[in-house]
C-alpha cells in the first residue's frame, strides 16, 4: 500500500510530513495508523488507511 510522505494541513493549508515509518518488508496495510505533523502550525493528524478500490 502506498503511503504518501506528505499530505496538505487541513488547518493551516501547510505541508504535514509523515512521523510514522515501516522498514520496506514491514509494508502498511489497510486499518493501519499513519501519523503526520504540520511544522507551521504544530498540528498531529493520525489518519487510517483504506484500501482503494484498485488495490
Amino acid at each position: 500500500m502506498d503511503v504518501p510522505d506528505e499530505i496538505i494541513c487541513v488547518e493551516c493549508q501547510g505541508t504535514c510530513y509523515r512521523l510514522t515509518q515501516r522498514p520496506e518488508d514491514d509494508p502498511f496495510l489497510p486499518g493501519d495508523f499513519v501519523a503526520y505533523r504540520c511544522p507551521d502550525c504544530a498540528e498531529r493528524f493520525d489518519l487510517v488507511m483504506e484500501a482503494d478500490e484498485d488495490d
